[in-house]
């Protein structure tokens, strides 16, 4: 029994490799989803402004939301190769 269980076992060098391949997606599904919510947030801002005919959350918007969209976008594009 105990060789049919040394037989199984998978190199460690293919557990890392599975490991560093599983974290990478999942930073890049962290990033694009906190830039998914930040435009969201943004385009919610702006609506609720034109219905209201205010410019206050406009202003905070893109102050705040704006750049960090920005930035998420551009950490995204530069961390998948080919974009």
């Amino acid at each position: 029994m105990e060789s049919r269980m040394e037989e199984k076992k998978r190199p460690e060098w293919l557990k890392w490799t599975i490991r560093v391949i599983l974290a990478y997606a999942l930073v890049l599904a962290v990033i694009l989803a906190i830039t998914i919510i930040a435009i969201l947030i943004t385009f919610t801002f702006i609506i609720i402004d034109s219905f209201s005919d205010t410019s206050s959350l406009g202003a905070i918007s893109e102050k705040y939301f704006v750049p960090v969209s920005e930035f998420m976008w551009r950490l995204f594009t530069w961390l998948v190769p080919g974009l």
